[in-house]
Parts: C-alpha cells; sequence; structure tokens
C-alpha cells in the first residue's frame, strides 16, 4: 500500500487573492466549483464577534451553478 502523499493546503487570513474564491463567492458570480475540484487554499476571517474558516478554490476552474431541480 502507498503511503498518502503530502498535501500543502495554504492558509489566508482576513484577505485572498482575486483569483481565488469561497463557494459563496462562487454562487454570487453564478459559478460552483466543479466536481472533483480541490481546495487550493483555506480562508481565515477572524471579525468582532465571529471567525471562519472556509474554502477557497480557484475561479478559472469553477463551472456554471446549477439550478436545483424542484421535485
Amino acid at each position: 500500500m502507498s503511503p498518502i502523499p503530502e498535501v500543502k493546503i495554504i492558509t489566508c487570513q482576513q484577505t485572498h487573492p482575486p483569483e481565488l474564491a469561497t463557494t459563496e463567492a462562487l454562487a454570487d458570480s453564478s459559478l460552483q466549483p466543479a466536481q472533483g475540484q480541490a481546495v487550493v487554499a483555506l480562508f481565515y476571517l477572524r471579525s468582532k464577534d465571529r471567525e471562519r474558516l472556509t474554502a477557497l478554490y480557484r475561479r478559472a476552474d469553477a463551472v456554471l451553478l446549477e439550478e436545483k431541480k424542484q421535485a
């Protein structure tokens, strides 16, 4: 059995490069992460009353947001 390769993911604090986006920011642009798209960084945001850690994806690799089908 092969060892699991070590993957290094950077962490951005308070701000991040504009070519990266959270899933919420992608959705605001009618985009979503592509199936299997890897997280390229983590984004740590701290405000007066809350802390948040979320994934960042490359905007260039995102795909159009799929509308949810109603049952």
